[in-house]
């Protein structure tokens, strides 16, 4: 049945403020765009926009879509500001599961950068209790957590990770990088049935902020990666939930993956690039620097070995895949750079460098001549500012998150969130790559990137990344049916009235698949 969308401003994002009177869809697709009376004879169905603001559908590229649905059934630590509040609500969390997992703990938001410890910790609860911290490379445990996986005082840090000790040598319960890794791994009580379920949670979410694809990693952390790949295959498709992933494969479990060889979904599930870990996270100040953190002699955390990473490469070449690689810090991406040039991606491939934070000239133009795109989160910016100049110091802190250097020297970058790591929103990240600014501050604004360019992230150039800029991204003929409503006109309304974008309708694969 061919239904006719007409009477609205509707964004192609052909071009700056390019619209179209009408957009007939069939089958799931944008079958002709043109005016009303040519169109309407066509038409089985109509859909009056009622003079509401329509555009292509938008895109994460880089979240973690799980941990989203888990999220919004557990207790949320990121917006407290109170400690005694942040213990209270802690002390009264119980789940019926074995382990309780608390998300979002920041340690910038209370006084005097206030880290709880495992003594505080025990005091507030006898369960197994793992919280993580907001940026997910670090958390902090009790004692039962400890005792609950046999680790003690003696227990060696892996490789690219540590357990924190206070100065007699016993453990503070803070955790980072690839150790905390595996403890959130082992407390891990998933089936495939309830990651479906944290899947369906999560889509409806997401298609409620005008979302209909994400780019995700996590088959690493849920037990076998069966379950979270099983999951996805089980819960969306074209005759199951719309919506549309792209699962980034972790290093840990890459190969089993690859050896499996399920069948995916085309369009609506596919197997992405392998995924590596280069660093860890400014917060926890295990990004890695080429120059030591202001105040001390710390470089950060290199995760793998040059060899290591270089071995991974070539794995990931061997099997005709792209990588996508964590890193945050300088010199991480000078690693980086230095196994793509020497082991670069095949068949027309690219590969992804996510998040990209701290550059530096000279990086900026390698990677210029590389194929290569970025998943960039904009609201990383607005996150690290207030404070993680003091961690750097200002003459590198002007090289934090150059957008708009980076975008006139033709490089692709997609905009994502990390969610939940940071609010998936895209209407927030959209406004912080146009202002830069977050409660009156503005950070290099000669970084600021237009506002066409800025939901260019979200809709073609996302599109790019995954090889469908002649599918996805835009309202032509030819593309998916994907489309938004909104209840304001986003290409001409103030920056910040922008953040209060509400959508009203989200369309996938031609199907009403929300409306306010």
């Amino acid at each position: 049945m061919a239904t006719l969308y007409y009477n609205g401003t509707i964004y192609t994002m052909a071009a700056p403020n390019d619209t179209v009177e009408a957009v007939l869809i069939n089958d799931g697709l944008v079958t002709e765009t043109g005016s009303y009376e040519t169109l309407k004879a066509q038409a089985d169905h109509f859909v009056d926009l009622q003079g509401q603001t329509m555009m292509p559908a938008l895109t994460d590229v880089h979240q973690h879509l799980v941990m989203i649905g888990k999220k919004l059934d557990m207790l949320v630590l990121e917006d407290m500001t109170d400690i005694d509040e942040m213990k209270r609500e802690v002390k009264a969390f119980n789940t019926n599961r074995q382990w309780n997992n608390i998300f979002g703990y920041d340690e910038n938001n209370f006084e005097n950068q206030y880290k709880i410890n495992i003594k505080e910790l025990d005091e507030l609860t006898e369960k197994p209790t793992l919280i993580t911290r907001i940026c997910s490379h670090a958390g902090v445990v009790n004692s039962a957590a400890f005792e609950a996986l046999n680790i003690t005082k003696n227990v060696e840090n892996p490789e690219g990770g540590y357990f924190e000790r206070d100065e007699d040598g016993e453990l503070t319960g803070w955790v980072y990088d690839k150790a905390f890794e595996e403890m959130r791994a082992a407390t891990v009580e998933d089936t495939v049935e309830s990651i479906s379920e944290d899947i369906t949670r999560a889509v409806k979410y997401l298609q409620s902020l005008g979302i209909a694809n994400v780019h995700t990693e996590d088959l690493a952390y849920y037990g076998d990666f069966n379950v979270p790949l099983d999951a996805y295959l089980k819960t969306l498709g074209q005759d199951a939930l719309k919506f549309r992933v792209n699962l980034l494969t972790h290093e840990q479990v890459y190969e089993d993956v690859v050896q499996a060889d399920k069948k995916y979904k085309e369009n609506f599930v596919e197997r992405d690039a392998m995924k590596i870990f280069a660093d860890g996270a400014f917060g926890a100040k295990t990004a890695l620097v080429s120059e030591p953190y202001e105040g001390s002699n710390d470089e950060g955390l290199q995760i793998h070995s040059e060899e290591k990473l270089h071995e991974m490469v070539q794995t990931a070449r061997s099997h005709g895949d792209a990588i996508a690689v964590h890193m945050i810090g300088d010199r991480a991406i000078e690693m980086v750079l230095d196994a793509i040039e020497k082991y670069p991606p095949k068949n027309n491939k690219h590969d992804r460098l996510i998040h990209i934070s701290l550059l530096r000239p000279d990086l900026i133009d390698r990677i210029a001549k590389l194929p290569v795109v970025c998943d960039i989160q904009p609201t990383f910016l607005t996150s690290d500012m207030p404070w993680v100049e003091e961690y750097i110091g200002k003459a590198r802190a002007q090289y934090l998150y150059p957008f708009k250097t980076l975008h006139d020297k033709g490089i692709i970058m997609g905009g994502s969130s990390d969610a939940p790591i940071e609010k998936v929103n895209p209407f927030l990240g959209i406004h912080a790559l146009m202002t830069r600014e977050d409660n009156g501050a503005v950070y290099y604004p000669e970084q600021i990137i237009s506002r066409f360019d800025a939901f260019k992230m979200y809709t073609t150039e996302a599109a790019k990344i995954v090889y469908r800029e002649n599918v996805q991204g835009q309202i032509a003929a030819g593309y998916f049916a994907d489309f938004i409503v909104l209840d304001r006109d986003v290409m001409n309304v103030s920056p910040d009235e922008l953040k209060e974008t509400k959508v009203l309708k989200t369309v996938i694969d031609g199907e009403i698949v929300f409306e306010m």
